[in-house]
């Protein structure tokens, strides 16, 4: 019943796991992409100066609009949407 349990998203057992390991504060915050950055606003300055090089002609989409959409964006066919624990405790 157990067998593989890593591998099959939702179950009971590996979420338990999932739970207890973002519980430990060594690994609190993991699955936060800017966890880890030395300075959030040097990162998004680089990234807003890079895109500005690289952006096509006439586009009107910027770097301040595209992480504020990103931030609140809802992954329907992300698993744990499906499951309905998006949030591990994290």
């Amino acid at each position: 019943d157990d067998a593989f349990y890593q591998f099959r998203p939702g179950h009971p057992r590996g979420m338990r796991e999932e739970k207890e390991l973002y519980s430990n504060p060594l690994y609190a915050g993991r699955k936060n992409p800017m966890e880890g950055l030395v300075n959030k606003d040097d990162f998004e300055k680089g990234l807003d100066e890079a895109w500005e090089r690289a952006k096509p002609k006439g586009s009107t989409v910027t770097v301040k609009d595209k992480l504020k959409e990103l931030a609140t964006q809802n992954s329907p066919h992300w698993w744990r949407n499906e499951h309905g624990v998006a949030d591990v405790g994290c």
